[in-house]
Parts: structure tokens; sequence; C-alpha cells
């Protein structure tokens, strides 16, 4: 599998079921959220400016459109985006923004490849 980011969803899932270590990315703002996503990721990563920058860009288009998505992951898929990693989550909310401002966004949502 290519290089993955994990959104919290999908990190709370591994630590309710003891599962193992995650390989790949989580973002500091699952951190954030989900403290016990320090134990599980093998690697954190930092938003950069340019991350804010896409997230806002895609949260006013979706905002215009009616759609908005919760900002933490708004941020977390643009550090995907902007890193070519794949974001995997359980969160459908996703679907929306590959279908209406990201079409090009490497997603898989509950194991289903977007």
């Amino acid at each position: 599998m290519e290089e993955a980011i994990y959104d919290t969803s999908v990190v709370i899932e591994a630590v309710a079921k003891n599962r193992q270590k995650i390989q790949g990315y989580v973002s500091i703002l699952t951190v954030v959220e989900y403290p016990p996503a320090l134990s599980y990721a093998s690697k954190v990563l930092y938003p950069e400016k340019r991350d804010y920058h896409l997230a806002i860009r895609w949260q006013a288009l979706l905002r215009r459109r009616g759609n908005p998505i919760p900002a933490v992951d708004l941020i977390i898929a643009a550090q995907a985006y902007n890193r070519d990693l794949t974001l995997i989550t359980h969160d459908k909310h996703f679907e929306i923004l590959k279908k209406e401002v990201a079409p090009d966004i490497k997603l898989i949502i509950e194991g289903k490849e977007q």
C-alpha cells in the first residue's frame, strides 16, 4: 500500500480493538482530538501553512455549496493531498470533499477505495 495518513475515526477504532501500531502517519490534530493516537502512530505529521491555505480554499467552496466539513478533517485531508498520501477514514463526509472540490484526492473510506 502507498503511504497513508489515518483519520481520527480509524485510530479510535484501532485503539478500541487493541490493534497493532498504525503503519503510516497521523496528524498532530488527531493526537489533539484523541491523545491515545500518539501511542498507535508510527509517524506524526504537523500541518504546514500550505495545508491551512488549501483547507480554507476547500471550505469556502464547500460552504458556498451548503456542504461544509469539520475544519480538523479538512486540514487532515489537505495534509494528505499536499503530500500525495492516501487518506484512510471511516467518515463518509470525505466523499463530499472528493466529489465537490478534490476529485483527485487519494481516499479510502471503510475499506472502499475512492
